[in-house]
């Protein structure tokens, strides 16, 4: 839920204030870039949350807060990632699902169970999951990550991608099966 001082910087903004503007996104500008990060890999990540910027800011006066700022702007990095990927059409392998610094496959471990010899068989699974990743459509990837890389719901998620939320649960169910299936050919039984 927004703040009172968030609402009415939004409002300024809206009207056309840039240091209002300024302020009130440059504490979701990391948000921005880490998603651009994982959608579109490091090398663009910078040029990628300045187009995300230059958009929401063409945009605000439009911005009627049916969703969340949070929620729209994912929205719109999403497709400006999207737009960026067919431009380019270079597929780079995103970096490691991650929450928090903290590599996902890491969360979902036992680490009680953990032994030293695993961390390099971690390491290496990483990579495999990258590649894998890589490997997998716009659309597919970005509902993965945003799912469990974001921790959106699925309603944020279907706001975000602009899509039912009946396809976000498809995009997930089809993302995570090309991703085991993608996984076993590289590596074997997962």
């Amino acid at each position: 839920m927004m703040e009172d001082a968030e609402k009415k910087l939004l409002k300024q903004a809206q009207g056309g204030d840039m240091d209002a503007f300024a302020s009130l996104f440059e504490e979701i500008k990391p948000m921005i870039h880490q998603a651009a990060y994982r959608l579109v890999g490091q090398d663009d990540a910078y040029d990628l949350t300045m187009t995300v910027f230059l958009k929401a800011w063409q945009s605000l006066p439009g911005f009627q807060g049916r969703s969340s700022l949070r929620t729209w702007l994912y929205r719109i990095t999403y497709r400006a990632a999207i737009d960026h990927l067919r431009e380019r059409k270079v597929r780079q392998a995103p970096p490691a699902l991650e929450r928090d610094g903290v590599p996902i496959e890491r969360e979902i471990a036992d680490e009680r169970q953990k032994q030293p010899d695993e961390a390099v068989a971690d390491a290496d699974m990483a990579g495999h999951v990258n590649a894998a990743l890589a490997r997998l459509s716009a659309e597919h990837r970005t509902a993965l990550l945003l799912r469990y890389t974001e921790g959106l719901s699925y309603l944020e998620m279907a706001s975000a991608m602009r899509v039912s939320i009946g396809t976000v649960m498809s995009r997930l169910f089809n993302a995570r099966r090309k991703l085991r299936g993608l996984l076993e050919k590289e590596i074997g039984e997962v």
